[in-house]
């Protein structure tokens, strides 16, 4: 199934969406309005720490719930990094944009904390993609499960996603996982370059 992904942006109007902001939740965007990327850590940490994920990408998968645990225990939670996820949809036309749509509306309702927590249930059922099961994760966290499939269904975080992926683009992403420190790419995304990259940041 094609999706139709609505074409109103001109290239002059995609802005980088809240690349240093998370939304705190409480109150909802309108229709195509950006949300901003959420963001792990604290705002002074020293060292800034970001990923280009699909959906869709098994080595995605493996990262979020594997390799981000880890980061997040021995840098994140101590103050030393700040982690950033923007989704980078490109590999599958239907469900790297309908499931990334479905995380924005839950991060629009609940804050960046509880998009978090999606976003592993998300991977953790990586096989099993579908509106269905968009809701009902939706409703395990919190969120109104219509509410999710509604605004998959209307493409409702376009604006937000094609902004993403324009970042993406200029910033020479063309595979998933992208991992950045402080702008700079380690040898590759798995734990020990990460480290390794972020420790060569503090020393």
């Amino acid at each position: 199934m094609h999706v139709s992904r609505r074409r109103f942006l001109s290239a002059g109007s995609i802005t980088t969406v809240g690349a240093l902001a998370g939304c705190l939740g409480g109150n909802s965007t309108g229709p195509d309005e950006p949300l901003s990327t959420p963001v792990k850590g604290a705002a002074e940490a020293p060292v800034t720490v970001e990923s280009f994920e699909d959906f869709t990408c098994k080595f995605c998968r493996q990262f979020a719930l594997e390799i981000l645990p880890q980061i997040e225990a021995n840098y994140i939670e101590p103050g030393t990094v700040r982690f950033i996820r923007h989704d980078f949809p490109f590999l599958d036309e239907e469900w790297s944009w309908k499931t990334a749509y479905a995380a924005r509306a839950v991060q629009d309702m609940q804050g960046q904390e509880v998009f978090y927590e999606y976003v592993d249930l998300l991977y953790q059922n990586f096989d099993s993609y579908s509106i269905e099961l968009f809701g009902n994760l939706a409703e395990s966290v919190g969120a109104d499960p219509e509410t999710v499939r509604t605004a998959v269904a209307d493409e409702r975080y376009l604006q937000t996603l094609e902004a993403e992926k324009s970042l993406g683009e200029e910033t020479d992403v063309t595979k998933t996982p992208t991992v950045l420190v402080d702008g700079e790419r380690p040898e590759s995304p798995r734990y020990e370059d990460v480290a390794a990259a972020i420790d060569a940041k503090i020393q």
